[in-house]
């Protein structure tokens, strides 16, 4: 066996564990809309009304975390009363701009990589849905971070 063929072996081994574990790992874990609304189990009306739901609810959910984030700041002592009241403008900037990526990300860059054969509406719902959840995930962060 040459040397080159030795150094191969064991490389491919670890190259296929990688790429399984990968595998396994995105059919475990599907996106929140998918584990939300699935459309293998809804007929496409109730597809489209839980999807609907999810994101009002999503919505809501970003709104009521970035509200307990800033009262959260609001009772940090640690913090002058000018260092509290820019904190709390600033990540109400940081939530603009980001709803601003999340807008341009589900109206226009998703639907054109979801491909031409996919339902666009739904599939700008189920963007909102799962970058609201991440976005939610990050504000409630913030909140435990001192």
């Amino acid at each position: 066996m040459s040397p080159n063929f030795l150094r191969a072996v064991p490389f491919a081994f670890v190259l296929a564990f990688a790429t399984g574990g990968i595998v396994a790992a995105q059919a475990q874990a599907p996106r929140p809309s998918v584990a939300r609304c699935d459309p293998t189990k809804l007929a496409v009306t109730a597809w489209d009304d839980c999807l609907r739901k999810a994101e009002a609810e999503s919505s809501k959910g970003v709104d009521d975390t970035l509200t307990k984030a800033k009262a959260a700041i609001d009772a940090r002592t640690d913090l002058s009363g000018q260092q509290r009241a820019l904190l709390k403008r600033q990540i109400g900037d940081s939530n603009d701009l980001w709803l601003r990526y999340r807008n341009h990300l589900c109206q226009n860059v998703v639907p054109i990589l979801a491909g031409p054969k996919a339902k666009l509406f739904e599939e700008n719902l189920g963007c909102i849905v799962d970058t609201n959840m991440a976005r939610q995930a990050e504000l409630e962060a913030l909140i435990l971070r001192k």
